[in-house]
């Protein structure tokens, strides 16, 4: 395989299998957070599982590795097995014909990914201004957080002038929530992630993060607000409009089932991030055992593509 068909086919290899893996994987995950909503906590660690999976496809093309010599750098089939079509630099003009279905599989999956990319890409950072409320004339009015390197929370005009002074506080303590939980970062992480899936299933996952995301911030803003000032505060501005983006607003969510637990809540709740270090070392873990199946990965999918042979 010439060296430059080799890292499209390792593209493709990571496109079809992260895409597969959440084709398999999603659905099962948003049933389980349709049953059990807080399971929606996990979406940012679900979330990276397809580019896991993707990544150990892409590193077994561009690895050599065999189980049979125990090496990173060698491949029996060289000797023992020639004529074969391989998938590695070992090999660099043995398998020509893997460019072709690697061609197509990057000309049916490219274009949909560098959309969902691209989306990400337009949104702004952000000025950093915090819950300090910027506002602008917005096409509807809704209160949102703007950014996620920098958030900045803008407000419409005329929902601001709308709002009394108890309403105005209430929507500020849902988004110091939100800075608190660091849900901008985690949005646009769930976003550039999810970005290789299947477009219907990466908006579920997202859908259902959101309104899990709205839910713990109106919890960690019932801390020094009174829920039932929040609920009124949520219906006032909803009778305003609501964001029809996947965005982290005042109005976000699903506006009936945030006001019948607000007004169920007794008492406020921490405003604690979803990402914690056990998110981190299950990472760690999942990853370290998909990078172990490399060489012997290399080696079957070797094996089945010259099962024609």
């Amino acid at each position: 395989m010439s060296f430059l068909v080799l890292p499209a086919v390792a593209l493709a290899l990571f496109l079809v299998g992260a895409w597969a893996t959440a084709a398999v994987a999603y659905p099962s995950f948003n049933a389980a957070v349709a049953a059990r909503p807080g399971l929606a906590r996990w979406s940012l660690l679900m979330s990276t599982l397809p580019v896991l999976v993707g990544a150990t496809l892409a590193l077994a093309a561009v690895l050599p590795g065999d189980p049979h010599l125990g090496s990173l750098a060698s491949c029996h089939c060289h000797t023992s097995m020639p004529g074969w079509l391989h998938l590695c630099p070992v090999h660099p003009t043995t398998s020509p014909a893997v460019l072709g279905p690697a061609a197509v599989a990057l000309l049916l999956l490219v274009p949909g990914r560098l959309r969902a990319l691209a989306e990400l890409y337009a949104e702004p950072l952000g000025t950093g201004r915090g819950t300090e409320p910027t506002l602008v004339d917005l096409p509807q009015p809704v209160a949102v957080l703007a950014g996620w390197l920098r958030p900045s929370l803008l407000v419409d005009r005329q929902l601001w002038s709308a709002l009394a002074p108890t309403h105005r506080e209430a929507l500020l303590a849902h988004e110091r929530a939100h800075l608190a939980r660091r849900d901008p970062l985690v949005l646009a992480s769930l976003r550039l992630l999810t970005a290789v899936a299947p477009g219907p299933l990466r908006q579920r996952l997202l859908r259902q993060w959101l309104d899990h995301a709205e839910h713990r911030a109106d919890a960690g803003a019932s801390a020094s607000v009174d829920p039932l000032v929040l609920a009124e505060a949520l219906v006032a501005c909803a009778r305003q409009g609501s964001p029809a983006r996947l965005q982290l607003g005042w109005t976000a969510g699903r506006l009936e089932n945030r006001v019948h637990a607000l007004l169920a809540l007794e008492h406020g709740q921490p405003a604690r991030p979803d990402a914690h270090l056990t998110d981190i070392a299950a990472f760690a873990l999942v990853a370290a055992g998909l990078a172990s199946t490399v060489p012997w990965l290399h080696h079957q999918v070797e094996h089945l593509l010259n099962l024609p042979l």
